[in-house]
């Protein structure tokens, strides 16, 4: 029966009875009675309305809904009723769903959100890893992504692609620098992906020689032409060749994320001839599973490829094998640790805050003793009552969780475009239906759990005694035990949250103050990107130039040039024999990060050379150009002689070290791992059209910006300016994830403190408001106001100091979670527990105190009189 039709028969049901009634008071006036004797025989005669009402309605099926509706409206009067209780409710609710709520959109949005291609769990992601020792960041030769995709029986089409970076210039603007991905036809039957407009480049495109074509994404469509729909077609030029425009992918593609165009990559697999070596691992690899293939099969098939080119080819790919993953661990797998502790800290949090809210509703409830038994004695069963309470309880949760879910709104908005790395991305965290109806499901169940806490206490209200009770002492002195387990937990759980913010807080401070190899201060990093087919005198000749024009501006001490600075995510390694060390066919005894380097690089980025000497003018236009080490290198593979003089062995030449630089982190993986191997070459004689200049300052470094731009614009017109940072700023990024991690456990463990400290404070002026006349009667047969606010500093400290023993324990089990995001302090460090505890204890003490001395100045006449 629809709500319209439960009016209407309504209606006509008052209609009837209002009708039945006139015409029984007409009968009773014929009698000869007056006007008002007839309407009350006429009332008598027949009978309670509201009971008729009832009886009807129960013969309609109706009963239980509109005794939910007055549930409901009796709800929201008593929420009116008591407007601070109210607002503390839902405020301290709204906490605790907006920090789970916020946590959970991230962690759906990246670990169990389907990923925006189709059956994106087809598709894999393909590495080549170094058997022993470190890989070069999954990246694979050319050469071996053709052997697999000529011997696979795992994929149905298989993606190669690498990063670049070039110059558009289009119409008569001036040169941009964009970031860009050379890759082949078969990477877009990989993603499986129409393009928003135009189409996509096809295998005519992807042949040599063949007329140049870019896909944009969208935010390059929308950076680099302001969202034309008309591009399509337009001819631009790309590191000085022309290409076509041919199609631009929707708002949701970002395979791989960051860049602006893909252009074909015109691969072909006899293009590195015999050179599988190191130097041509530069390229990312994917794969769409044939239907009905497994991720394990797929593996086992890579390793019977990788088996055979190790027998094959042993020089080059004796020491690799080929690893998978999928799409969604090769993206998030490394924040996905840091993810699910954040949420169980974030469920910790509203775990806290559900209690508080239990606490809260079963003062409330003790306070309605009064009312339960009342409603009780006019006949309303249990069952009715105990619906009652759980009708508030859930509007109080379900208002607490909507003005969550609204917080948790603007702050997802918020961490959307502030998260680090990769959660930063565009599109990455959003919030959707799926995440609010989740919150609100949350919601309803913690009314409904933390609302069975006073439905239970409503249960053992005793008529005659309650209804016996005056209007100012209608608590009892059931649930107090109740309390005091909530307190103990709210307690321990606070504890498990701080000691984890101590945990991350220490391990971001250890990784702040290691020596960084470097000076950061002052130091601006500019990024250069020449065309690849330029001629190597140009290049030479180019950066020769912009360096002496960068060391001559103002406010510039030194310059120097660098393939990648560090903290970048930027691995280039080489294999080296060493004529110190024995050699052995095919098994190179060192791999190192390689990094080419010119100007004044050393002084520039301020790394001490340790010994030797730093490169000189011919030294960078050698045929077989000397090299640098780093300590790391000779610490591990020559460690009690002296390197100077010595040589690494690379394709039959012998290149002299002729000094060793201190370690830079940051250079061969990310700034927490230990500094590896490092082998640093002279940039002109290695080659190297993509640079990074490092300037280092007099003034801040910003205000240098501009003139730089302009003298490379000076020195060549046709080429772009990429990216300008200071140090501090990639320094910045590189512990943003530890410092996030923090940030939020530290913000929550803040959050639960606050509230484990109006919990116990609340607690304990519940205590000492209901035992009012006890402490009366205890300070007139003699005890002082000091014995007192002992009893009640011990009623409320016992729990918690039970809470901190349990949150202790609790602690030592879970923070073996944060053990892969912890650096330089073990999850077990008993300082930080210490330190934990004297700052959760600190607050309990005053919260505990006040409301404890308060109760120890009572007058015991007053006190004796409230009865």
């Amino acid at each position: 029966m629809h709500w319209w039709q439960i009016r209407k028969r309504g209606a006509d049901l008052e209609r009837e009875l209002r009708y039945d009634l006139e015409l029984e008071e007409e009968e009773q006036r014929e009698k000869g009675l007056s006007a008002e004797e007839a309407r009350y025989a006429a009332r008598r005669a027949f009978g309670n309305p509201t009971l008729i009402r009832e009886q009807t309605h129960e013969a309609w099926g109706t009963a239980q809904f509109e005794r939910f509706w007055q549930d409901v409206h009796y709800a929201l009067r008593q929420m009116r009723r008591s407007p601070g209780f109210t607002l503390v409710v839902v405020l301290t609710m709204a906490l605790g769903i907006a920090a789970t709520t916020t946590m959970f959109t991230v962690v759906y949005s990246t670990l169990l959100r389907s990923l925006p291609y189709p059956q994106s769990e087809r598709i894999v992601a393909i590495h080549d890893t170094r058997i022993a020792g470190r890989s070069a960041g999954g990246l694979m030769t050319g050469s071996r992504f053709y052997d697999i995709e000529a011997r696979n029986r795992s994929f149905s089409s298989l993606a190669i692609f690498y990063f670049d970076e070039s110059t558009l210039i289009a119409g008569k603007k001036l040169p941009i620098y964009v970031k860009g991905a050379g890759a082949n036809a078969g990477f877009w039957d990989v993603f499986d992906t129409a393009p928003m407009l135009g189409r996509i480049f096809n295998a005519r495109d992807d042949v040599p020689h063949a007329p140049r074509t870019v896909v944009l994404s969208y935010p390059g469509w929308q950076r680099l032409f302001g969202g034309d729909p008309n591009i399509i077609g337009e001819q631009v030029k790309l590191d000085q060749q022309t290409a076509t425009i041919v199609g631009v992918m929707p708002q949701g593609f970002s395979a791989p994320g960051g860049v602006d165009l893909w252009h074909a990559a015109q691969f072909t697999p006899n293009k590195w001839g015999n050179d599988r070596g190191d130097g041509e691992r530069a390229t990312n690899v994917f794969g769409r599973l044939r239907l009905g293939v497994t991720l394990a099969q797929a593996q086992a098939d890579l390793d019977r490829i990788g088996e055979q080119l190790r027998r094959e080819y042993p020089s080059s790919d004796g020491a690799w094998r080929f690893t998978s993953e999928t799409l969604r661990e090769d993206r998030y797998g490394q924040v996905q640790s840091a993810l699910v502790v954040l949420l169980i800290a974030s469920a910790l949090l509203l775990l806290i805050a559900c209690i508080n809210v239990a606490n809260l509703l079963l003062s409330r409830a003790t306070t309605r003793q009064r009312e339960v038994a009342l409603r009780r004695a006019l006949g309303a069963s249990g069952r009715r009552v105990a619906f009652q309470f759980f009708v508030e309880s859930v509007l109080l949760a379900l208002a607490g969780g909507v003005t969550g879910i609204l917080l948790a709104f603007v702050l997802t908005r918020i961490a959307a475009t502030s998260l680090p790395g990769i959660l930063g991305r565009p599109g990455t965290i959003h919030m959707d239906g799926i995440v609010i109806g989740v919150a609100l499901l949350i919601s309803v169940a913690t009314g409904i759990v933390f609302g069975v806490v006073p439905v239970l206490e409503t249960r053992k209200v005793q008529l005659h005694s309650a209804l016996k009770q005056g209007g100012t002492r209608l608590g009892g002195s059931s649930g107090n035990w109740l309390r005091s387990v909530l307190v103990g937990v709210q307690v321990g759980l606070s504890l498990v949250l701080l000691v984890g913010a101590s945990l991350l807080a220490e391990s971001l401070w250890n990784l702040m103050k290691q020596p960084l190899g470097f000076e950061p201060e002052h130091l601006l990093t500019v990024r250069v990107a020449l065309p690849w087919n330029k001629r190597p005198e140009a290049v030479r000749n180019f950066y020769n130039d912009v360096q002496q024009r960068i060391e001559n501006l103002p406010g510039v001490e030194a310059a120097g040039q660098i393939s990648s600075p560090p903290m970048t995510d930027f691995h280039v390694r080489g294999s080296f024999d060493a004529d110190w060390l024995p050699q052995v066919a095919n098994q190179p005894a060192i791999s190192a990060e390689n990094r080419n380097i010119a100007g004044n690089l050393l002084v520039a980025i301020g790394t001490p050379l340790l010994a030797g000497r730093e490169f000189s003018a011919a030294d960078q236009v050698s045929t077989v150009p000397p090299v640098l080490v780093n300590e790391a290198l000779v610490r591990e593979f020559l460690p009690k002689g002296n390197s100077i003089g010595h040589h690494l062995l690379l394709d039959g030449q012998a290149h002299e070290i002729v000094g060793v630089v201190a370690d830079v982190r940051g250079v061969s993986g990310a700034i927490a791992a230990e500094p590896g191997p490092a082998v640093y070459w002279p940039a002109n004689a290695n080659g190297g059209w993509h640079r990074y200049f490092l300037v280092r300052t007099k003034v801040p470094p910003e205000q240098v910006a501009q003139s730089i731009r302009e003298q490379v614009h000076q020195s060549d017109p046709q080429q772009s300016v990429g990216e300008i940072e200071t140090m501090d700023q990639l320094l910045g990024d590189a512990v943003a994830q530890p410092r996030l991690n923090a940030a939020v456990v530290a913000s929550f463990a803040g959050i639960a403190l606050l509230l484990a400290c109006v919990g116990i404070y609340g607690v304990v002026s519940y205590f000492a408001a209901q035992r009012t006349q006890e402490i009366g009667v205890r300070m007139a047969l003699g005890a002082t106001r000091g014995d007192i606010t002992r009893l009640f500093v011990r009623r409320a400290m016992v729990p918690a100091a039970i809470g901190l023993a349990t949150g202790t324990v609790v602690s030592l089990a879970a923070n073996r979670l944060l053990r892969s995001q912890l650096y330089g302090v073990q999850p077990d460090d008993l300082r930080l527990y210490l330190a934990s505890l004297l700052v959760l204890l600190a607050p309990l003490l005053v919260a505990t105190l006040r409301p404890a001395i308060r109760a120890g100045k009572t007058e015991p006449m007053e006190a004796l009189r409230t009865e």
